[in-house]
Order: C-alpha cells, then sequence, then structure tokens
C-alpha cells in the first residue's frame, strides 16, 4: 500500500501555495497527494485554471509524488437537480491533465426533498452511467466517497448494488473507516463485503460521536487502525491510504503524525 496526503484543506481551503505544501508532505516521504477538483470560489472543474494544472504536475513531478485522485465536493445527485456545476466530464478531464487515476465523487441524498428515494436512485444511476462511459475512454476510475447516514449509499449493501446497476468497469469505492466508525458500521467487515470495489482509501481520525464529532489528524483519535488495514492487506489492496486533514491542524505536524501513525500497521 502507498500512503497519500489530501492537500485540499491547506492549498484551497487556508490558501497556502501549492509548491509550499507539496515540499512538506514530500519532505515526509509520502507517496503521492490528492487535489480538489475546484480552485477557489469556483465550482465548475472545468474552470480549474490551466496555471495550476501546470503548477502542480511541474512540482509533483519534480518532488516524486504521484498525483493519484481528483476529488469532487458537490452532492451529485443534488447538483444534477438544483443546476450546479458538478461536471464530471471536467473533473476527468482534470484528471488527465495531472496525471490522476480517480476521480471521488458524493453521491448525494434525496432528504429533506420532494424526489422520492427510488427516483433518486434511479436519476443517480443514469448520471453515473454517462459519465462512466467518458471516464472508461479515458481510462478513469471514478469511485463513490463514502458510506454516511441519510446518504443514498447508506450501507455497504446499498454500494454493492448501486455499482451493480451502474453496470460499469470503472465504477469503484472509496473506502472511509473514520466515517464508518462514526456511522456506528465497523470498518473491517465492510472492507470484506467491498473487497472487489476499494480502489481508493480516505483517513481521518475522529473524537465524539455522531452529530457531536470532530474530526482529527490519524492517530489523534479513537480510529482502530489495525483491524481494517490488516482486512485491507487481506484483501491484496495495493492502492493509495490518503490521510485527510483540516486547516486547522498544523500542516507540518499533520503530516508528520498522520504518516507515522499509518506507517505502524502498513
Amino acid at each position: 500500500m502507498k500512503i497519500g496526503f489530501y492537500t485540499y484543506q491547506y492549498i484551497d481551503v487556508a490558501g497556502m501555495p501549492i509548491p509550499e505544501v507539496l515540499e512538506i508532505v514530500a519532505a515526509d516521504g509520502y507517496d503521492g497527494i490528492d487535489i480538489s477538483a475546484t480552485r477557489g470560489d469556483t465550482l465548475d472543474p472545468s474552470l480549474f485554471p490551466q496555471d495550476d494544472r501546470r503548477l502542480y504536475r511541474e512540482a509533483a513531478d519534480r518532488l516524486g509524488l504521484e498525483i493519484n485522485a481528483v476529488v469532487t465536493h458537490l452532492p451529485m445527485i443534488n447538483s444534477v437537480w438544483d443546476g450546479q456545476p458538478i461536471n464530471i466530464p471536467g473533473a476527468i478531464d482534470l484528471a488527465i491533465d495531472v496525471g490522476a487515476s480517480i476521480v471521488t465523487i458524493h453521491i448525494g441524498s434525496n432528504d429533506e426533498s420532494e424526489h422520492p428515494f427510488d427516483l433518486a436512485w434511479e436519476s443517480a444511476v443514469e448520471h453515473l452511467q454517462d459519465a462512466c462511459k467518458f471516464a472508461a475512454s479515458q481510462g478513469i476510475l471514478i469511485a463513490l466517497d463514502a458510506i454516511w447516514p441519510k446518504t443514498l449509499l447508506d450501507t455497504p449493501e446499498r454500494v454493492i448494488q448501486f455499482i451493480e446497476d451502474v453496470d460499469s468497469p470503472v465504477l469503484c469505492h472509496n473506502y472511509d473507516p473514520c466515517l464508518l466508525a462514526l456511522a456506528d458500521i465497523e470498518p473491517g467487515p465492510v472492507v470484506r463485503k467491498l473487497a472487489g470495489f476499494i480502489r481508493h482509501v480516505h483517513v481521518k481520525d475522529y473524537r465524539g460521536t455522531f452529530h457531536n464529532h470532530h474530526f482529527h489528524v490519524p492517530g489523534d483519535g479513537k480510529l482502530n487502525y489495525k483491524t481494517w488495514i490488516n482486512a485491507l492487506k487481506r484483501a491484496k489492496y495495493k492502492g493509495y491510504l490518503t490521510i485527510e486533514c483540516f486547516k486547522h491542524h498544523d500542516l507540518k505536524r499533520a503530516s508528520r503524525i498522520g504518516k507515522r501513525t499509518i506507517e505502524k500497521f502498513v
């Protein structure tokens, strides 16, 4: 398994320079990074500045970092209903430009909307089928992120059913053990259920309980790493474990402690 760092909170939220963040991550020995699919106030991946695409690619190449995934933020089905620019093809184009192999998406929810669950599900399947056709033609994976209450994909079984309904070889799952633990779902058994679909992993830590929780740097919370990492090993997972921290976490410390925590188990 490889260890990555997700740069969004530092580059896009805190406004730190791209080269500075990548240099800190590279100095700690990371294999690669995930980046946001959008920049600044824009919500459309197609508006991601060309200069920043080049800067990411050049800095990553210079520092020996792989750009593994491009992460979208809008809830997909809600964006489709509301006319927001989820633009998965635009995110795929961005992935190609920076050399990434995965685009992650949040599926969205019909909660508090006038749309019944079945219609939301069918609409999401149809939208992903079209997006996956383009992704397949470009050699890009689309990863569903992640299992969470009140979304369309709130159980492992629904993830499996959704992937089967879309029926595309490029649709997969971004596994997030922290969110599973917060949702009171044991992360280890989920690996066994979704082993054939997990192609990417995001790792953060937490304290508290669902609806009354705070995210922490891996190692600073109460997430049990041994069980789910061992499950990934048994499943012969070879992809990234990408650390996800937040802007109030000091970058240098988060990078160092996060990687040290994961390295104990891989």
